[in-house]
Protein backbone atom coordinates (compact mmCIF):
# COMPACT_ATOMS: atom_id res chain seq x y z
CA UNK A 1 0.00 0.00 0.00
CA UNK A 2 2.48 2.76 1.21
CA UNK A 3 4.80 1.94 -2.15
CA UNK A 4 1.99 2.66 -4.49
CA UNK A 5 1.46 5.82 -6.00
CA UNK A 6 -2.39 7.08 -4.26
CA UNK A 7 -3.72 10.51 -3.05
CA UNK A 8 -3.03 9.24 0.93
CA UNK A 9 0.22 11.26 2.08
CA UNK A 10 3.08 9.79 3.06
CA UNK A 11 2.50 9.97 7.22
CA UNK A 12 -1.10 8.78 5.87
CA UNK A 13 0.12 5.54 3.91
CA UNK A 14 2.70 4.42 7.08
CA UNK A 15 -0.34 4.97 9.27
CA UNK A 16 -2.78 3.05 7.49
CA UNK A 17 0.10 0.26 6.51
CA UNK A 18 1.23 -0.22 10.23
CA UNK A 19 -3.41 -0.40 10.94
CA UNK A 20 -3.96 -2.68 8.03
CA UNK A 21 -0.08 -5.07 9.02
CA UNK A 22 -1.35 -5.17 12.86
CA UNK A 23 1.62 -3.58 13.89
CA UNK A 24 -0.19 -0.75 15.63
CA UNK A 25 -2.83 -2.56 17.71
CA UNK A 26 -2.55 -2.95 21.44
CA UNK A 27 -3.34 -6.43 22.70
CA UNK A 28 -5.26 -6.04 26.03
CA UNK A 29 -5.14 -9.15 27.49
CA UNK A 30 -7.94 -11.67 28.20
CA UNK A 31 -9.84 -10.28 30.81
CA UNK A 32 -12.46 -12.77 32.54
CA UNK A 33 -15.92 -12.17 31.51
CA UNK A 34 -17.91 -10.76 34.83
CA UNK A 35 -19.66 -12.97 36.92
CA UNK A 36 -23.54 -12.97 36.51
CA UNK A 37 -24.95 -11.42 39.64
CA UNK A 38 -28.12 -12.71 41.02
CA UNK A 39 -30.85 -9.97 40.86
CA UNK A 40 -32.40 -8.71 43.87
CA UNK A 41 -35.32 -6.11 44.46
CA UNK A 42 -37.38 -8.24 41.55
CA UNK A 43 -40.79 -7.91 42.00
CA UNK A 44 -42.60 -10.37 40.31
CA UNK A 45 -45.66 -8.84 37.66
CA UNK A 46 -48.52 -11.38 38.35
CA UNK A 47 -47.52 -14.80 38.17
CA UNK A 48 -44.34 -15.72 40.16
CA UNK A 49 -42.21 -18.11 37.47
CA UNK A 50 -40.81 -20.61 40.06
CA UNK A 51 -44.26 -22.10 41.14
CA UNK A 52 -45.66 -21.97 37.85
CA UNK A 53 -43.16 -24.21 36.51
CA UNK A 54 -42.99 -26.71 39.37
CA UNK A 55 -46.66 -26.93 39.08
CA UNK A 56 -46.78 -27.56 35.69
CA UNK A 57 -43.97 -30.52 36.15
CA UNK A 58 -45.57 -32.03 38.66
CA UNK A 59 -48.90 -32.35 36.66
CA UNK A 60 -46.98 -32.91 33.65
CA UNK A 61 -48.38 -30.14 31.62
CA UNK A 62 -47.70 -27.52 29.15
CA UNK A 63 -48.16 -23.78 30.79
CA UNK A 64 -50.77 -21.78 29.46
CA UNK A 65 -50.52 -17.67 30.68
CA UNK A 66 -53.77 -17.03 31.61
CA UNK A 67 -52.59 -12.75 31.63
CA UNK A 68 -51.00 -12.87 27.86
CA UNK A 69 -53.85 -15.51 25.82
CA UNK A 70 -52.95 -16.84 22.93
CA UNK A 71 -55.47 -15.07 21.19
CA UNK A 72 -55.65 -12.11 18.41
CA UNK A 73 -56.54 -9.66 21.30
CA UNK A 74 -52.55 -10.23 22.20
CA UNK A 75 -51.33 -9.23 18.95
CA UNK A 76 -53.08 -5.93 17.85
CA UNK A 77 -55.29 -2.96 18.58
CA UNK A 78 -56.09 -2.28 14.95
CA UNK A 79 -54.44 -3.76 12.11
CA UNK A 80 -54.22 -7.69 12.49
CA UNK A 81 -51.74 -9.39 10.98
CA UNK A 82 -51.01 -10.41 6.85
CA UNK A 83 -52.37 -13.83 7.16
CA UNK A 84 -54.10 -16.48 9.42
CA UNK A 85 -52.21 -16.54 12.74
CA UNK A 86 -51.51 -19.85 14.35
CA UNK A 87 -49.78 -20.19 17.75
CA UNK A 88 -47.30 -22.59 18.06
CA UNK A 89 -44.38 -23.17 20.40
CA UNK A 90 -41.29 -23.76 19.53
CA UNK A 91 -41.66 -27.73 19.56
CA UNK A 92 -44.34 -27.20 16.71
CA UNK A 93 -42.14 -25.10 14.59
CA UNK A 94 -38.73 -26.92 14.85
CA UNK A 95 -37.88 -30.57 15.66
CA UNK A 96 -34.81 -29.30 18.18
CA UNK A 97 -35.33 -25.67 19.44
CA UNK A 98 -33.14 -24.13 21.71
CA UNK A 99 -33.38 -20.94 23.60
CA UNK A 100 -29.42 -19.61 23.18
CA UNK A 101 -27.44 -20.89 20.78
CA UNK A 102 -23.69 -20.32 20.61
CA UNK A 103 -24.24 -18.00 23.59
CA UNK A 104 -26.24 -14.39 22.72
CA UNK A 105 -25.39 -11.77 19.39
CA UNK A 106 -27.26 -8.90 17.68
CA UNK A 107 -27.44 -11.51 15.33
CA UNK A 108 -30.02 -13.15 17.14
CA UNK A 109 -32.49 -10.30 16.64
CA UNK A 110 -34.26 -9.90 13.59
CA UNK A 111 -37.07 -7.87 13.20
CA UNK A 112 -40.61 -9.07 12.14
CA UNK A 113 -43.58 -7.74 11.48
CA UNK A 114 -44.41 -5.29 14.20
CA UNK A 115 -42.67 -1.72 13.74
CA UNK A 116 -40.66 -2.24 16.91
CA UNK A 117 -37.33 -1.55 15.37
CA UNK A 118 -36.07 0.52 19.14
CA UNK A 119 -37.25 -2.54 20.84
CA UNK A 120 -35.02 -4.68 18.52
CA UNK A 121 -31.94 -2.14 19.12
CA UNK A 122 -32.78 -2.31 22.74
CA UNK A 123 -32.55 -6.17 23.08
CA UNK A 124 -29.43 -6.22 20.43
CA UNK A 125 -27.71 -3.82 22.59
CA UNK A 126 -28.01 -6.29 25.70
CA UNK A 127 -25.83 -8.73 23.78
CA UNK A 128 -23.29 -7.10 24.24
CA UNK A 129 -22.46 -7.15 28.18
CA UNK A 130 -23.27 -10.52 29.75
CA UNK A 131 -24.27 -9.14 32.48
CA UNK A 132 -26.78 -7.10 31.29
CA UNK A 133 -27.66 -9.77 29.04
CA UNK A 134 -28.80 -12.31 32.30
CA UNK A 135 -30.76 -9.42 34.71
CA UNK A 136 -32.99 -9.04 31.42
CA UNK A 137 -32.94 -12.82 30.02
CA UNK A 138 -32.17 -15.33 32.96
CA UNK A 139 -30.35 -18.53 32.46
CA UNK A 140 -32.60 -20.58 34.27
CA UNK A 141 -34.62 -21.97 31.71
CA UNK A 142 -34.59 -23.78 28.48
CA UNK A 143 -35.97 -26.25 26.08
CA UNK A 144 -34.83 -29.53 27.56
CA UNK A 145 -34.11 -29.37 31.60
CA UNK A 146 -37.10 -28.47 33.53
CA UNK A 147 -39.10 -27.78 30.46
CA UNK A 148 -42.74 -26.51 30.90
CA UNK A 149 -43.46 -24.00 28.10
CA UNK A 150 -42.89 -21.36 30.62
CA UNK A 151 -39.88 -18.39 30.51
CA UNK A 152 -39.69 -15.34 32.72
CA UNK A 153 -37.64 -12.31 31.52
CA UNK A 154 -36.87 -8.74 33.62
CA UNK A 155 -37.75 -5.40 32.82
CA UNK A 156 -36.97 -2.31 34.45
CA UNK A 157 -40.24 -0.58 34.92
CA UNK A 158 -41.27 2.91 36.64
CA UNK A 159 -37.85 2.83 38.80
CA UNK A 160 -37.76 -1.23 39.91
CA UNK A 161 -36.93 -4.59 38.22
CA UNK A 162 -40.16 -6.93 37.67
CA UNK A 163 -40.24 -10.37 36.98
CA UNK A 164 -42.72 -11.32 33.44
CA UNK A 165 -43.80 -14.96 33.06
CA UNK A 166 -45.00 -16.15 29.93
CA UNK A 167 -45.64 -19.16 27.96
CA UNK A 168 -43.91 -20.22 24.32
CA UNK A 169 -46.66 -19.99 22.33
CA UNK A 170 -45.40 -17.73 19.27
CA UNK A 171 -47.77 -16.57 16.69
CA UNK A 172 -46.45 -17.84 13.40
CA UNK A 173 -48.09 -18.07 9.53
CA UNK A 174 -47.48 -20.94 7.65
CA UNK A 175 -45.04 -22.40 10.50
CA UNK A 176 -42.82 -19.24 10.68
CA UNK A 177 -42.68 -16.77 13.10
CA UNK A 178 -44.00 -13.26 12.60
CA UNK A 179 -42.71 -11.27 15.04
CA UNK A 180 -38.93 -10.73 16.27
CA UNK A 181 -37.00 -13.79 16.05
CA UNK A 182 -33.12 -14.86 15.23
CA UNK A 183 -31.15 -15.46 12.29
CA UNK A 184 -30.82 -18.87 13.83
CA UNK A 185 -33.81 -20.76 12.90
CA UNK A 186 -33.77 -23.18 16.24
CA UNK A 187 -32.91 -19.65 18.59
CA UNK A 188 -35.78 -18.54 20.34
CA UNK A 189 -34.57 -16.30 23.26
CA UNK A 190 -35.56 -13.21 21.27
CA UNK A 191 -38.69 -13.97 20.47
CA UNK A 192 -40.10 -14.89 23.40
CA UNK A 193 -38.14 -11.45 25.28
CA UNK A 194 -40.20 -9.83 22.56
CA UNK A 195 -43.60 -11.42 24.19
CA UNK A 196 -42.95 -10.77 27.38
CA UNK A 197 -42.49 -7.10 26.57
CA UNK A 198 -45.52 -7.35 24.51
CA UNK A 199 -47.13 -8.50 27.71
Amino acid sequence: MGGRHNKISDVGKVVLDKILSGEDQKVEPLQQKPAIQAVTGVESLGLDFNKERDRCIESKTLFEDPEFPAESKSLYYRQPPSGPVKWLRPHDIIQDPCFLVDGESRFDVCQGQLGDCWLLAAIANLTLRDELFFRVVPPDQSFTENYAGIFHFRFWRYGKWVDVVIDDRLPTINGKLIYMRSASQNEFWSALVEKAYAK
